[in-house]
């Protein structure tokens, strides 16, 4: 969770470290495009996490983009839109050029809407090393195995409209960023409570019993919520300010 002042997108990858931590480190995560910032990418990429998400900001239809343009595993350009290769190529730091003979694209039937500019002798495309991997991830986005790939990250949707339907996480009663963050964990445990009852109701099948369906669901629940209590009555004393009231109710 994040201050209203400050962006979601800053969360993640603490929330990668804090996993991390204990030993439950994703191979990827599917995220909307706030979380796919290029800086993210490389950074989750360190350790050896994979961002599959889309690239902010939308394609201006009447510019060609850098996506269209073939490019090598190097990040140089092997042809244009067109197919026309380049008559050199040049790498300073970050920052790649490609040079195409004037001859090609004075009549190319592209020329308004290229983002090659004319030089003296050649025509010129600059772009810097960020913007070759926005590209590579744009042209990644439109293949059949990026759409079966990201298609599993709309099932979140329904999750997060069932934690504000059945628990009213927008509408909390206390103040404070600690206490808001405690609230908003304790019912989204809730909701992990219920969709583990749902689990062992279908694990756990009584085809001999004749009960409504509603209470089986709430024996379940029970059942879980009550796994759950016996776990969390062993860590509550590390919240408890030992008093000399409240001494007695500390287990040994």
């Amino acid at each position: 969770m994040e201050p209203a002042h400050k962006s979601d997108a800053n969360a993640l990858l603490p929330a990668i470290a804090s996993v991390h931590e204990r030993d439950m480190t994703p191979k990827e995560i599917l995220a909307d495009s706030l979380y796919g910032s290029d800086d993210n990418c490389r950074q989750a990429q360190h350790q050896h996490v994979e961002i599959v998400a889309p690239t902010m900001g939308q394609k201006n239809e009447n510019v060609i983009s850098l996506s269209e343009f073939v490019l090598s595993e190097t990040g140089a350009v092997l042809s244009c839109p067109q197919g026309l290769a380049p008559v050199a190529i040049k790498k300073k730091k970050v920052r790649h050029t490609a040079v195409f003979d004037s001859s090609h694209c004075c009549g190319c039937p592209d020329r308004a809407s290229c983002p090659v500019k004319a030089g003296k002798k050649h025509y010129f495309l600059h772009y810097t090393e960020k913007e070759m991997r926005i590209a590579e991830r744009r042209a990644y986005e439109q293949t059949d195995e990026f759409k079966d790939r990201y298609r599993w990250r709309s099932g979140i949707e329904a999750t997060m409209s069932e934690y504000d339907r059945r628990t009213g996480v927008k509408q909390r009663r206390v103040r404070g960023f600690k206490a808001v963050k405690f609230c908003a964990v304790l019912k989204a445990i809730g909701i992990n409570l219920f969709r583990a009852a749902a689990v062992w109701m279908a694990i756990n099948p009584d085809p001999n019993d004749d009960k409504s369906s509603g209470f089986r669901r709430n024996h379940a629940f029970l059942i879980i919520k009550e796994q759950f209590v016996r776990k969390w009555r062993g860590l509550k004393n590390f919240f408890v300010t030992i008093t000399p009231n409240n001494k007695h109710m500390l287990k040994t």
